[in-house]
């Protein structure tokens, strides 16, 4: 899933800090919205979506409701695939501590099939130093073999994020994911994160993830080892500059997968995310990842670019 929006759960518990300040309540808007993601990775596979609506309840970037409508481009060589889907968005999360709900949940159409599609979490409080993430997530599984065969994947997980002390976070999640063809792996992820400069948002950060599939042969269809571990060591910042917030990532380790030698695994992302002219929202992400995904391929890799703006109208 090389176009789907990055769960809040497995984050930095420093990211709503640095939202918090400098911001007033506004009454409700109409907000008009739109997004675009271009991705492609070593396999020559592009994948390109586009997203068009409006939000009619729009109080500020942590509040608001709306609806989507979305289409979605597929290719590689010679092959074409296109897919539309309609969504509904409701946000309604604090901004210190991003405790509530944050929904995109619909439908995508894809070769004669109905796949729900969409990102859910549900994020509790339970104490200063305690959180609960309830995940969800669908979409179809992008590669063209599942394209022609309607194939989605949804996943559902809980995490824990737990404060141990001033400067270190431990995070740990333990998810299902589910194939329309009758495939499913169990999930395992964990974060030891250290804020190494607290006043310019820096963090040092030791990543692991696994997964293990319970069917062997999916016919080709998508990249399915019995198992597959990841781990790697970031560094991380995030910083707010007037009314910016900047962010980035650079990440190296090891991945490994049933039936393959361990190889290198890398990633780099950066966000920028504030207002331009007239109350115009706009945000901005890119990253490259060398590391698994639904292609199978001996040293998989992929990048991505997307925007997204929100016009509110008084």
């Amino acid at each position: 899933m090389i176009l789907g929006r990055a769960a809040i759960a497995m984050m930095a518990p420093w990211l709503a800090c640095a939202h918090a300040a400098g911001q007033e309540e506004d009454a409700p808007r109409f907000a008009p919205a739109a997004d675009v993601a271009f991705a492609a990775d070593n396999e020559g596979f592009h994948a390109s979506r586009a997203r068009a609506g409006a939000l009619y309840r729009y109080d500020n970037p942590w509040s608001f409701a709306g609806a989507m409508a979305q289409s979605a481009h597929y290719s590689q060589g010679d092959y074409r695939k296109d897919a539309q889907g309609i969504l509904g968005v409701y946000r309604d999360q604090r901004r210190d501590t991003l405790s509530g709900v944050d929904i995109e949940a619909g439908v995508v159409r894809a070769s004669g099939h109905l796949r729900p599609l969409g990102d859910m979490t549900l994020r509790l409080s339970t104490s200063l130093s305690t959180s609960v993430d309830l995940i969800g997530s669908a979409d179809l599984v992008e590669t063209p073999k599942a394209l022609d065969r309607g194939i989605g994947q949804s996943f559902a997980a809980a995490s824990v994020e737990q404060r141990l002390g001033e400067r270190f976070t431990a995070i740990a999640l333990a998810g299902r994911q589910w194939f329309s063809d009758g495939n499913a792996r169990d999930h395992l992820r964990a974060r030891l994160i250290w804020l190494a400069a607290p006043s310019e948002g820096a963090t040092l950060q030791l990543r692991y993830r696994e997964y293990r599939s319970e069917k062997a042969d999916v016919g080709g269809a998508y990249f399915n080892p019995g198992n597959y571990r990841q781990w790697l060591f970031a560094a991380a910042i995030r910083k707010r500059h007037a009314a910016w917030i900047y962010s980035g990532a650079l990440g190296a380790g090891q991945e490994k997968s049933a039936g393959a030698d361990a190889r290198p695994s890398y990633l780099a992302e950066a966000r920028a995310e504030g207002p331009l002219a007239r109350e115009l929202r706009l945000v901005l992400r890119a990253g490259y990842y060398r590391a698994a995904g639904f292609i199978d391929s001996s040293a998989y890799s992929y990048r991505l670019i997307a925007a997204q703006v929100v016009l509110p109208l008084r």
